[in-house]
């Protein structure tokens, strides 16, 4: 028997934005249920029991912040995580959506990537397991733009977790910087063009706080370089 799909409600009154999710999340993968208001998502929020809701910011009838209040008011919904897809200004919408309960935020024009990435995130949906190591590495963070310094302190070929003064939420886009030592040529720079924040919290059971991102859009051979290293650590520990 087929393992069951997850159950995803997409909210949008624009028709073209609700194609657009379901086309990237794909109908073969999740079962996909839709609404059109506010009004319709807190009723089927409530009659479907979805494990994941992406919801509209702006809509006629209802404000997406309304629609998350009062799903996080109730307790037969308060459990559901839900994405803000927002046409709004950055800064203010996650000061918004913050306030309103939110759990992480997509920003339009959405890409498939990142909201498939940040949806099996939630989901706990694990596409492939990359072999990680403890590092400490140096790395710059830049979102919008604006550079921010933070170490590396697990690290992969899909993602790593990066502690600093850095303050985003689940579904955030950024770069990532830094370099790999590299016995042939001393330091390696790699760039990370695409990375997304999924989680935010503590390292397993070190006392680092930080971010966890995914690895989105990373040249193929920076990958490699990046899973020689992290085979060389692991190697290194068992002899």
């Amino acid at each position: 028997m087929a393992d069951e799909k997850n159950i995803v409600l997409i909210v949008d009154d624009n028709e073209f934005f609700l194609s657009q999710q379901i086309s990237c999340l794909g109908r073969e993968r999740f079962d996909i249920h839709t609404a059109s208001s506010g009004k319709q998502a807190i009723d089927k929020a409530r009659s479907v029991n979805p494990d994941l809701i992406l919801l509209d910011q702006i809509m006629e009838d209802m404000m997406g912040l309304d629609v998350c209040r009062i799903l996080k008011a109730d307790p037969a919904t308060a459990h559901i995580p839900v994405i803000i897809v927002s046409s709004g200004e950055r800064e203010a919408s996650r000061l918004q959506l913050a306030a309103a309960g939110f759990d992480g935020i997509i920003f339009k024009p959405i890409r498939r990537n990142q909201t498939l990435a940040l949806v099996e995130a939630f989901l706990g949906i694990a596409v492939r397991s990359w072999a990680r190591a403890s590092v400490s590495l140096p790395c710059t963070a830049i979102w919008e733009g604006t550079g921010k310094e933070g170490t590396i302190h697990s690290l992969g070929g899909g993602g790593a977790f990066i502690s600093g003064n850095i303050t985003p939420v689940k579904g955030d886009m950024c770069q990532i910087r830094f370099s790999l030592p590299d016995s042939g040529a001393g330091e390696r720079e790699v760039e990370v063009r695409d990375a997304l924040v999924v989680w935010l919290g503590e390292l397993d059971d070190t006392s680092h706080q930080g971010i966890g991102i995914k690895f989105l859009t990373i040249k193929q051979d920076d990958q490699e370089a990046i899973d020689r290293y992290v085979a060389s650590l692991l190697n290194s520990a068992e002899t």
